[in-house]
């Protein structure tokens, strides 16, 4: 609701004072990774196939952004889900939204921490240009993010749980975790929860004619500050009386939230490769869970679009960690990326889509 009330009232004040150098930025940035599950499925219930590997994490970003000069002015909606889960526990989840039978009991100690967030709110930067030499430059960009949160999971859960079938099934959990809406005990909750997001983020460019490398930080030094967000510690039991001890709360609750990074180098590769604008290209992520690097090539071309020459950069990457392969195009008005394990995206684990697009005015 924010990002829409700010965006028209902000295009409007911009025109009014718009010049040549004035340019707007739609953005839609989206990765995601889930160990146990491919990622639709895992958002879909935990119906499809279980796969090897554990934890998953998921960040996605919408954002309108203004920049005039060297100011950025963005307003934006960003959501973000950590959970460190065991195959265990997540085949638990996936045997009773199947509905599937065992012939043995499974039973397994479960541990599950959670931090998942969501909001919307604006962000605030300015640019500094340097030019060590005449054939490099460095760009950074700090920025000031203040976001309005209504929806967060934060805490973890650990006990023992058994299963045999949907209608025997269950266990002891030690529980301790904030939440806007209770999945656990079902706690009724009436009214409004509202949190508020400060942080930092920060870009940097660097090109010569050796390198071009490029690092954004997201939620590099950010807070959550809550008051009375809804909080339960107890132990609840499905073999005895639910609760068994413990209480429910509000707390005031200062959070450190997980920082997200990404980094990409390129270096041109010698010969007549090089007068071809081609590049040895690798770019990582770096999360709170786990790290992942593409490598490939980069393809620097000149087209003419409308009579107008402008330059456009090609690459084709590999991640052979995780099995996946990335495509991106970029043009100085349009960029984007896609990145997955399969053509079909309904069975990949690992899921890397963006898209921007720019307007000069």
């Amino acid at each position: 609701m924010l990002f829409r009330c700010l965006l028209f009232p902000t295009l409007f004040l911009l025109s009014l004072f718009s010049n040549a150098e004035d340019k707007i930025t739609y953005s839609l940035d989206h990765f995601s990774y889930a160990g146990p599950m491919a990622i639709l499925q895992l958002a879909n219930d935990w119906h499809g196939d279980m796969k090897p590997g554990k934890d998953a994490i998921s960040f996605l970003e919408n954002k309108v952004q203004v920049t005039s000069g060297n100011f950025r002015f963005s307003i934006l909606s960003r959501t973000y889900h950590e959970f460190l889960i065991s195959n265990d526990l997540a085949r638990g989840f996936y045997y009773y939204n199947n509905d599937v039978e065992l012939d043995e009991e499974l039973r397994i100690h479960s541990a599950l921490q959670a931090k998942s967030y969501s909001g919307e709110g604006i962000q605030l930067g300015y640019t500094f240009e340097i030019s060590p030499t005449q054939t490099s430059f460095l760009i950074m960009t700090p920025t000031l993010t203040a976001l309005r949160l209504t929806d967060i999971i934060w805490g973890d859960l650990e006990g023992e749980l058994f299963y045999s079938n949907t209608q025997d099934w269950g266990g002891t959990l030690d529980l301790d975790y904030h939440y806007t809406k209770d999945h656990v005990v079902r706690r009724p909750l009436n009214g409004d929860y509202i949190g508020q997001l400060y942080g930092l983020d920060f870009e940097a460019t660097y090109q010569s004619e050796y390198i071009t490398a490029y690092y954004q930080g997201i939620n590099i030094a950010s807070r959550v500050y809550w008051d009375g967000l809804p909080t339960t510690t107890a132990q609840i039991s499905t073999q005895t009386a639910f609760l068994l001890f413990g209480y429910e709360y509000y707390d005031d609750v200062v959070l450190t939230v997980p920082a997200f990074h990404y980094g990409r180098i390129a270096l041109p590769l010698g010969g007549s490769f090089a007068s071809k604008g081609i590049s040895f290209r690798s770019d990582g992520y770096f999360t709170a869970i786990r790290e992942f690097y593409f490598h490939g090539i980069e393809w620097v071309n000149t087209v003419s679009w409308f009579s107008k020459a402008e330059e456009v950069i090609y690459s084709v990457q590999y991640d052979p960690t995780h099995s996946s392969s990335k495509v991106s195009f970029s043009h100085p008005n349009f960029s984007t990326t896609l990145a997955s394990q399969t053509l079909d995206l309904s069975k990949s684990q690992q899921l890397i889509v963006n898209f921007a697009f720019n307007y000069t005015f």
